[in-house]
């Protein structure tokens, strides 16, 4: 029998599987932490960027030369290899034997290995047709356009070592090992802020010693995953054919579907910012620095939890125990919403300050500040609809259902696309990312309608309750922030202003989930309790 027919067979009893919420609650905080210390470097690394390019033809050749290796890195290897791994590994490693397992994975490796590199190769082949298609504004400045397919030649290897980086993830990741792979990103900042504070002084164009950066760094986070993996079981083998690898493969082509909609929708955000003369010229740098700043609540808490509940809702499909699935899956997404809701709320607020403490220096200007601020306003508002729109796709992909998601998706393209073009002329830039924050958010709700519907059982109301007690708190946490911003004007730093009140921010929304009596906050209380200091301080 399949993995997909053993998955959506005849219901059995429930069976009780490790791991229990708490130790999933663990991944998820490995997790975070090791995705914090990553977003932290890559800000560091994004400011030097910005400090040494700002939005000029140098930063927006880079940012639309790595697109698409990008772009491909979600699509072939985090995104739709890994969800599509994790699942089956999972289902092997609790139903076949290790000899089995190990066997399915260097199946994988061998099948990875070979079209990985040949999507590397060919990619750099191609590099002036791609750049001809993903910026067709570029085509007015041929300098800008010559230096793109440089960088697009120099980084499109980097989807060949991120994908074999991706496919260690997802063997890790089955086995419930999370660390390592999750500090590879953390790796691969270094070797980019290495390259701007010692290499782009002594190079011309000096965007290329970025883009050798992070070549680079992209081979330092694929060696230091294979040890791991080896210590763990795995070992280099060539085998073409197994069941499993089958399975993977049938799954696979939904879930590259899937995934190559929301790719196709970043794309076509940056194919119409190259349009400077409608959404301003820059464009394409400041959708980037934006998406740089939504990205870091995004992935410590949204993606992390995603990742994390894998393979535990992958385990309770196997064995059929829906009711844990779906207890899970409410825990997650609300967990999910007490931490990104105050995010997107801190966010939109403080944009400005946020935007120009960061990035305001060099050749980065105020005009810049103000394209980027605005943009990460309406990325902000899509936010908690993208984090729990990973969580509900992944529930999907956990019961091998492999297109329901691809259906919604696509229909939220066409949305975004729809919107882009009514809201690019009279909105400029910010049109961009609120078409994508609403499209977005549409699609989020219609997944957990469908799941809600699937499973049988109310899946909106408990997490509907709950966001809405959570926003009440973080618009209280706005105001507060907003408030206090003001009344220091004048007496301190900006950044100095800014750094205190974005630290006022979290003991305000603390206080409002507590007085709104919010769940989670309870079960964080509850975890912090374990440690001695919190003890004098936790209300009762």
């Amino acid at each position: 029998m399949t993995v997909q027919k053993s998955i959506i067979a005849s219901p059995q009893p429930s069976v009780s599987i490790d791991p229990p919420p708490s130790r999933m609650a663990r991944s998820a905080g490995v997790l975070a932490l090791a995705t914090t210390a990553s977003r932290v470097l890559g800000f560091i690394g994004a400011m030097l960027m910005a400090g040494l390019f700002g939005t000029t033809a140098q930063s927006q050749a880079f940012v639309v030369a790595f697109r698409l290796p990008n772009l491909l890195r979600d699509l072939v290897a985090e995104g739709a290899v890994t969800s599509a791994f994790v699942p089956v590994l999972s289902w092997y490693r609790a139903k076949a034997s290790p000899e089995e397992f190990w066997k399915l994975t260097q199946a994988l490796w061998t099948r990875a290995s070979i079209l990985l590199c040949g999507l590397g190769l060919l990619g750099s082949l191609a590099a002036p047709w791609l750049v001809r298609l993903i910026a067709p504004g570029f085509l007015a400045d041929p300098e800008k356009f010559a230096l793109t397919v440089r960088l697009t030649r120099i980084l499109f290897p980097f989807i060949t070592l991120v994908g074999l980086w991706a496919f260690f993830m997802g063997l890790l990741n089955s086995l419930r090992h999370f660390a390592v792979p999750a500090l590879g990103s953390a790796v691969l900042n270094l070797a980019t802020i290495a390259a701007c504070v010692w290499w782009v002084p002594l190079t011309t164009p000096g965007i290329l010693a970025v883009a050798m950066g992070v070549m680079i760094g992209g081979a330092m986070q694929l060696a230091m995953q294979v040890p791991v993996a080896m210590s763990r079981g795995f070992r280099f083998g060539w085998r073409w054919s197994h069941p499993g690898a089958r399975d993977i493969v049938r799954l696979l082509g939904p879930r590259v579907i899937g995934s190559a909609v929301y790719q196709a929708s970043v794309l076509m955000d940056t194919i119409l910012a190259s349009l400077g003369a409608i959404v301003g010229e820059g464009a394409v740098a400041a959708l980037f620095f934006a998406n740089r700043l939504v990205q870091l609540p995004l992935a410590v808490f949204g993606t992390a939890s995603a990742q994390a509940s894998l393979p535990t809702l992958s385990e309770h499909a196997a064995h059929r125990d829906m009711a844990a699935f779906r207890g899970t899956l409410i825990h997650v997404t609300r967990m999910v919403g007490f931490v990104i809701l105050p995010s997107a709320v801190g966010l939109m607020v403080l944009a400005f300050p946020i935007v120009g403490g960061l990035f305001e220096r060099g050749a980065f200007d105020h005009r810049a500040t103000v394209m980027t601020a605005q943009a990460l306003i309406c990325y902000s508002i899509g936010l908690l609809a993208y984090a729990v729109s990973k969580v509900i796709t992944g529930a999907f992909y956990a019961m091998h259902d492999t297109w329901t998601s691809v259906r919604l998706a696509l229909e939220a393209l066409s949305l975004n696309l729809v919107l882009c073009l009514l809201l690019m002329w009279p909105m400029k830039i910010a049109g961009l990312a609120l078409a994508a924050a609403l499209a977005n958010s549409l699609n989020a709700f219609r997944l957990m309608r469908r799941l809600e519907q699937r499973l049988g059982q109310p899946l909106l109301a408990p997490v509907l309750a709950a966001f809405g007690r959570m926003l009440l708190a973080s618009i209280g946490m706005g105001a507060c922030c907003a408030l206090l911003w003001y009344t220091l004007d004048g007496h301190l730093h900006a950044l100095m202003r800014l750094l205190l009140v974005i630290g006022c921010g979290p003991p305000a929304y603390l206080l409002g989930c507590w007085l709104l009596r919010v769940e989670e906050w309870s079960r964080v209380t509850q975890w912090l309790r374990q440690f001695p200091l919190w003890r004098y301080f936790a209300p009762e």
